[in-house]
């Protein structure tokens, strides 16, 4: 123990500053971000309106077919004469 106080002979590695900044995105990954939520949001607008146009077109055979449909009128009958 010669001297009390040693120097510091570690080397960093890295600068102290970092090169580019922390929150920097990658143009490209937003851009193909963006792309694939609007492609999402377009396919859920179609699955929307394709739904509803089924539901409309349920509706509608729904009611056709509740309609009553006319009775047919009874016929007298033949060869049974009681008289």
């Amino acid at each position: 123990m010669a001297t009390e106080q040693s120097e510091d002979i570690t080397q960093q590695l890295t600068s102290p500053t970092p090169t580019t900044a922390p929150n920097m995105k990658n143009p490209k990954r937003v851009a193909a971000g963006k792309l694939v939520a609007e492609r999402t949001w377009q396919a859920r607008e179609q699955q929307k309106k394709a739904l509803a146009d089924a539901e409309a077109k349920i509706a509608n055979n729904t009611a056709k077919d509740t309609a009553p449909e006319p009775a047919p009128e009874p016929t007298p009958a033949r060869g049974l004469n009681t008289t």
